[in-house]
């Protein structure tokens, strides 16, 4: 049923903390530590150890400490005379005031002068307000607002959900006791909101000067599009954000992204070898110290991404398949075996398909992709090739009893694809689905498939985990683009309540000097800026307001009602009109206020 307008996206920037969704020495760095000659740890206590450890914070070099283990991405702080500059702000608020608190106790403290945004992934920046108060220059690359807003936009609430999954939300710390980056993330229950845009941007290069220090921002695309490293050269030191860390790069992320531009990673991972640093402190897992071992690590980084690239290409002009070449393509042994090319993150294949789909696209060339058999009648005929649902339900038992869960859950999607777990038998396939999943996980060394098959099966016993009620700062509210909203708004029309509509309504913002005409056309809403296209039709009414106080109906803090009663929306034709134009948006389906 249509949703209240003060709900129009409310589910769109608030949810942004949750995505993508799913923490304390100061002496000098020890060489050991960072040393290129540690095993790949085994098991999953040792990957937690070797990567991750205890929370500490460690010094890296003279001006520069990192708080490692606090959170599940690293929060690296620069000291100078003048005060602070903070490298990555965490995931919330709760853990940054926690590394915030650490790092109080080691580090000689100030003001902080900037904050420098590595890229816009939430576990960078969703813990701001804590470390930049009001006034603080908050930095990024020219390309950072319009990514975060873009990634954590129309498919939000997809990625909400595959987020959660990959964090693995509720699944025991015994089975899954970090994520291969860091500490598992603990998104805030209280729902408190700590995102801040950046108000200073720039692109190539930019040298801050801060206290006598030389700060030099690199534009580095890579885990993002809009990603960057910082670069001390009176130090040797380098912070690589997400762009090397200690397991094989996450090319693709099966929470669902936009292409990560493996190219320009590739580029990204040659200019910091370029620079020939002595500490290199990535924004995930351990440092690594010494010239020698650092150009090592990033030349063979950048070589292991080339190499799945280079194999890609070349198997795809051979005319070899999608799922061949996610299945043939590996690393060479010189490369497999590095400590921190080891697949607890990232994976091959799944970047190999995600390099095919980003250049030729989905159809790999096998003309019965073209026009397939749908899939709900295939399945319906396979299971009965198989003897029928019971039957098909006893092999997937049999299948996990012989320790194959990977047969057992292939039988069991046959009889989800079919329509056919329901009724009777939704019960056991529920119970064998979760059983095939979670035994599937115990297999799993990659921390992001073992967490979203363990959350998938808490989802088949428990339901989704429904998320707290969001509190946004109103500081936050006030820089998210009016376009963004009006966008959002689009996204979200019910096309079934809107089907026989045909109507408009204009939008006046006085602050801004803006006007925009929102139209409803048969399940299509469009939003155009200034005067209304030919074949609008009049408008139902003309509202103003003050663009706040629109960011605040439409994220849900207050509703029209209120702000018209309060005399903050006035309207020109019929209000009641209106008031049913705007009831016509809706969430995205299968979200929560």
């Amino acid at each position: 049923m249509p949703i209240s307008p003060r709900r129009l996206v409310s589910r769109c920037l608030c949810l942004l903390p949750y995505l993508l969704a799913l923490a304390c020495a100061s002496q000098p760095p020890s060489q050991e530590a960072g040393r290129l000659g540690s095993p790949a740890p085994t098991g999953l206590e040792g990957l937690c150890a070797e990567n991750a450890g205890p929370p500490r914070v460690e010094r890296i070099s003279e001006h520069v400490w990192a708080a490692i283990g606090y959170d599940i991405a690293n929060t690296v702080v620069i000291s100078t005379s003048e005060g602070l500059v903070v490298v990555d702000a965490g995931m919330t608020p709760a853990r940054a005031r926690e590394t915030m608190a650490a790092l109080r106790q080691v580090v000689p403290w100030g003001p902080v002068k900037a904050l420098v945004y590595t890229h816009s992934h939430m576990d960078h920046i969703g813990g701001a307000t804590v470390w930049a108060p009001e006034g603080t220059p908050i930095w990024g690359t020219a390309e950072t607002s319009a990514h975060l807003l873009k990634q954590y936009g129309r498919f939000k609430q997809a990625e909400v959900v595959r987020g959660s999954r990959q964090l693995g939300l509720r699944v025991p710390q015994e089975l899954l006791p970090c994520s291969a980056l860091g500490r598992r993330a603990d998104l805030d229950r209280k729902g408190e909101v700590g995102l801040l845009l950046p108000d200073h941007a720039f692109s190539g290069t930019h040298a801050l000067n801060i206290g006598g220090l030389e700060i030099v921002l690199v534009e580095a695309p890579g885990e993002t599009h809009d990603h960057l490293f910082v670069w001390l050269p009176g130090e040797r030191t380098l912070i690589a954000g997400d762009d090397f860390y200690w397991t094989f790069p996450n090319l693709y992320t099966i929470r669902g992204a936009s292409p990560r531009p493996v190219d320009q990673w590739i580029k990204s991972l040659d200019a910091m070898r370029a620079r020939a640093p002595e500490h290199l402190i990535p924004c995930h897992t351990k440092a690594l110290h010494g010239a020698e071992a650092i150009n090592q690590a990033l030349t063979d980084y950048r070589d292991a991404i080339q190499w799945v690239r280079d194999q890609v290409v070349r198997r795809a002009n051979q005319g070899q398949d999608i799922d061949t070449i996610a299945r043939e393509v590996k690393l060479p042994p010189h490369l497999a075996g590095k400590p921190y090319l080891q697949e607890t993150y990232g994976q091959v294949d799944w970047s190999a398909k995600a390099i095919y789909v980003n250049n030729l696209g989905w159809f790999d060339g096998r003309p019965q992709r073209l026009y397939p058999l749908e899939a709900r009648e295939a399945a319906a005929r396979e299971v009965e090739l198989l003897g029928g649902a019971g039957r098909v339900l006893e092999l997937a038992r049999q299948g996990l009893a012989q320790d194959d869960p990977r047969w057992a859950a292939h039988l069991l999607a046959k009889l989800q694809d079919a329509g056919l777990a329901t009724g009777a038998l939704a019960g056991p396939w529920q119970e064998a689905q979760a059983a095939a999943l979670e035994a599937l996980a115990r297999q799993t060394a990659n921390t992001n498939g073992r967490a979203y098959l363990l959350e998938s099966a808490q989802e088949l016993r428990q339901g989704l985990e429904p998320l707290p009620k969001p509190r946004m700062p109103a500081r936050t509210a006030r820089q998210i683009p009016v376009e963004f909203l009006l966008e959002q708004m689009a996204a979200n029309l019910d096309p079934t309540a809107s089907l026989e509509v045909h109507q408009s309504l204009v939008l006046v913002l006085p602050d801004l000097g803006r006007r925009y005409v929102i139209t409803q056309r048969r399940g299509v809403a469009e939003v155009i800026a200034g005067e209304a296209l030919p074949g609008t039709p009049g408008p139902l009414a003309t509202l103003s307001m003050d663009s706040n106080d629109l960011r605040q109906m439409v994220l849900g803090f207050q509703g029209p009602l209120a702000l018209h009663a309060a005399g903050k929306i006035t309207v020109e034709g019929s209000w009641l009109k209106a008031l049913a134009f705007l009831a016509r948006f809706q969430p995205a389906a299968g979200g929560g206020a």
